[in-house]
């Protein structure tokens, strides 16, 4: 996660790196505590619907993945939820 970098560092200053460093460590943070938070969302939905959804199969599941995450191109900010509420979940592409 770095806009248009692909992740790469860039900077060539010692300073520079380490605010970029602190930077992606922040983003990717973010990106593990939002994923966090709807796996287990997913979770209960999908034990409310009836279906089993094995302890050690939750387990199993990274936080960290995020292909998901438009790294690049335009962004919407006007359909944000109220606070202390979270987005609808989508259906299975």
């Amino acid at each position: 996660v770095a806009f248009g970098r692909r992740g790469r560092l860039t900077r060539k200053d010692a300073e520079g790196l380490l605010n970029q460093a602190a930077c992606l460590n922040l983003v990717s943070n973010a990106v593990v505590a939002w994923n966090t938070v709807y796996l287990d969302r997913v979770v209960q939905a999908l034990r409310a619907e009836g279906v089993r959804v094995r302890d050690e199969d939750v387990a199993r599941r990274s936080p960290a993945r995020h292909q998901h995450v438009h790294v690049l191109g335009k962004h919407r900010f006007d359909d944000v939820p109220d606070p202390g509420r979270l987005r609808q979940l989508r259906g299975p592409a």
